[in-house]
């Protein structure tokens, strides 16, 4: 049985972090063909090995890994996931530099900031990169024409989140719209978008899940164009996703870029419609589980959650459209690329030996 080490700093220890409890997840679901290693900032289950690291604020990202490469030249395993940005496939190339370790790495960033981040990680050439949309994909393949590309989407628990099950209560009036972001005045969430909208329809609320350096901004914006009947701003833990989905009508998101869409796949999962921006990943990630518009439009924004709201035939479609992304699915398809990168760099391996025999 092969060995796979999937590598985080953060995993265990932010649960809110969609590239945290993704690497948790993942290392669950592929327990089950493999031997798997999670190094993790904590404790989060029989296959994870928390890895003691100086906190962030007194040293670089990347040193916070060095106790990672020690363990990692004592202990190399047939194959690395790193799963935390640069730092950790920066690491991952140093033990395959030695060690002749293959690198499988999930592009988490996506697009963001231009494509900056998968710039940079493109650079480091892991043996086969997992792009969470096929946008993402045409990208890197744009920039690195050489470079092995899977894409896989983020997975789901669908018995976890699913429609039937306990709710919240947020005292709000009916119907609801949820949306998930942090609070900061930025250009990519764009969360007043969000809150101009929903004022101007008659009857809706909304709740917005998050925090952040704003949460002033933002909660003086929404009493002052819905009021405390129709307007709310609530932190919750991540295990609490599903019933805060089930306490609403509609989940909305007006961000100018996505780079994983785990929180539509979640809210879908759950029976909820999704109004977003209208792009490429939105439209690839939605389907038929809501529909994208103009959200700069106010009035066209407006009416499509009101849209959505009305149309109560509707709800079965998101959840159909969100089994897509089951992690029983997306386990399968990590497998097979796994398999395939160590089968490749098994053959790699031989035809440079066999090229030296012949020298």
């Amino acid at each position: 049985m092969h060995k796979i080490t999937i590598l985080h700093s953060r995993a265990g220890v932010n649960w809110g972090e969609n590239s945290a409890t993704f690497s948790v997840d993942l290392a669950r679901y592929l327990d089950n063909y493999f031997e798997v290693e999670l190094l993790s900032g904590a404790e989060c289950g029989s296959f994870s090995r928390p890895i003691k690291s100086l906190p962030l604020s007194k040293v670089g990202s990347l040193t916070r890994f060095f106790p990672c490469l020690s363990y990692l030249l004592q202990h190399p395993p047939d194959l690395l996931l790193p799963q935390d940005g640069y730092s950790s496939l920066l690491i991952a190339s140093c033990i395959r530099a030695i060690k002749g370790t293959p690198i499988l790495f999930t592009e988490h960033h996506g697009l963001l900031n231009q494509g900056k981040y998968l710039r940079r990680n493109l650079g480091l050439q892991p043996d086969r990169l997992i792009a969470l949309n096929p946008m993402v994909a045409d990208y890197a393949i744009r920039q690195a024409p050489n470079q092995l590309i899977t894409t896989i989407p983020y997975g789901i628990n669908p018995t976890e989140f699913c429609p039937e099950g306990k709710a919240i209560v947020n005292n709000l009036s009916q119907p609801c719209i949820v949306a998930v972001s942090s609070l900061n005045r930025d250009r990519n969430q764009r969360l007043e978008l969000t809150i101009q909208a929903v004022s101007r329809l008659k009857k809706a609320s909304l709740l917005i899940c998050g925090d952040g350096t704003e949460k002033n901004y933002f909660q003086q914006l929404g009493d002052r164009l819905l009021g405390a009947k129709r307007f709310k701003i609530k932190t919750f833990a991540y295990a609490q996703m599903p019933q805060v989905y089930r306490s609403a009508n509609v989940f909305t998101c007006a961000a100018t870029q996505e780079h994983s869409g785990l929180k539509y796949i979640e809210a879908m999962a759950c029976g909820l419609p999704v109004v977003a921006t209208d792009d490429v990943v939105r439209r690839y990630l939605i389907g038929h589980g809501g529909i994208t518009c103009d959200v700069t439009n106010l009035d066209c924004y407006a009416k499509s959650l009101e849209e959505m709201l009305e149309k109560h035939w509707y709800l079965q479609q998101p959840r159909q459209n969100a089994l897509r992304f089951s992690w029983h699915g997306i386990a399968l398809l990590y497998y097979r690329a796994i398999l395939k990168t160590i089968a490749e760099s098994n053959n790699n391996f031989a035809a440079l030996n066999a090229h030296h025999s012949v020298k």
